[in-house]
């Protein structure tokens, strides 16, 4: 396995951003047809195994609930909101799932990384991902696990971006592990999962409600699919 901490320590370039890479390039980068594979997506509920707890998602709630009360609605037709808005919605549910990980498994392995650089083994691809979840295996040995890329308006404008970042990351991490990724306008989320073989795509399911301060019963009930899904990839590490 290589070392992402190594390597990231050196002095890399890259030719290609990812979002700079054509459908047909990537297309043929990955050996399948995009319109097929988004055309084959799995409810979200196939991808849950365990539930995050209640206090978890309570706590999150409220981070959400103030961020909607202080920003406004990520909602890319109401302006002025921006790309900087959807992030820290996302930055909210990670950073809370990320350290109750840490907390409760008293192994502090989990590091949630802002504007991380992943760049394809080759050195041909690469980007700044806006956000990384990695696991330290021991003192020297660092793998992806989780990665985020925000959108303002549009899933599908991240999705081609989302699948490069995966299967440059499993390249480096090179041990055959699933990793995860997630294209996101804050409201709604979608999951790409890859170990190496096969590719899986969820369809997208909602996380954020207009108002929702009124709404927590609701929202607790019907739209932590996505807490339950980041729950069950890190308690699966």
């Amino acid at each position: 396995m290589t070392d992402i901490e190594e390597v990231s320590r050196k002095k890399r370039e890259y030719t290609t951003a990812f979002l700079n890479v054509s459908q047909e390039e990537a297309e043929l980068l990955l050996g399948f047809k995009i319109y097929q594979f988004y055309n084959d997506q799995l409810p979200i509920e196939q991808f849950i195994t365990k539930t995050a707890p209640e206090e978890l998602k309570k706590k999150i709630f409220d981070r959400l609930t103030d961020c909607m009360n202080s920003e406004g609605f990520p909602e890319a037709t109401i302006a002025p909101i921006n790309e900087s808005v959807v992030t820290d919605y996302v930055g909210l549910i990670l950073m809370a799932m990320v350290a109750y990980s840490n907390r409760t498994t008293h192994r502090n392995e989990l590091m949630l990384l802002r504007e991380k650089q992943i760049i394809s083994k080759d050195e041909q691809y690469g980007e700044n991902i806006e956000f990384v979840t990695t696991q330290m295996v021991h003192v020297r040995n660092t793998r992806y696990i989780l990665v985020v890329e925000a959108k303002r308006d549009s899933l599908g404008k991240g999705l081609i971006q989302l699948l490069l970042a995966l299967k440059s990351m499993s390249d480096i991490n090179n041990d055959q592990k699933m990793v995860y990724g997630f294209v996101t306008t804050a409201i709604n989320w979608q999951l790409i999962t890859y170990d190496g073989q096969l590719w899986k795509l969820s369809e997208p399911a909602v996380a954020l409600l207009g108002n929702m301060g009124t709404k927590e019963d609701r929202w607790l009930k019907q739209n932590t699919q996505i807490l339950d899904v980041i729950f069950t990839v890190l308690s699966s590490i």
